[in-house]
């Protein structure tokens, strides 16, 4: 992977990632599930 595709990448993740979890409920619904069965199963 080139510098300029994995910088695109990463840009596109920094752009798509907050709106899909502010815009769309079942991502972020899921987002939390799994943070916190992550959370809950190290503590």
């Amino acid at each position: 992977m080139t510098t300029k595709t994995y910088l695109t990448l990463c840009a596109a993740t920094v752009v798509v990632w907050p709106l899909a979890l502010l815009y769309i409920p079942g991502v972020a619904n899921t987002v939390e599930l799994l943070m916190l069965l992550f959370l809950s199963s190290t503590a």
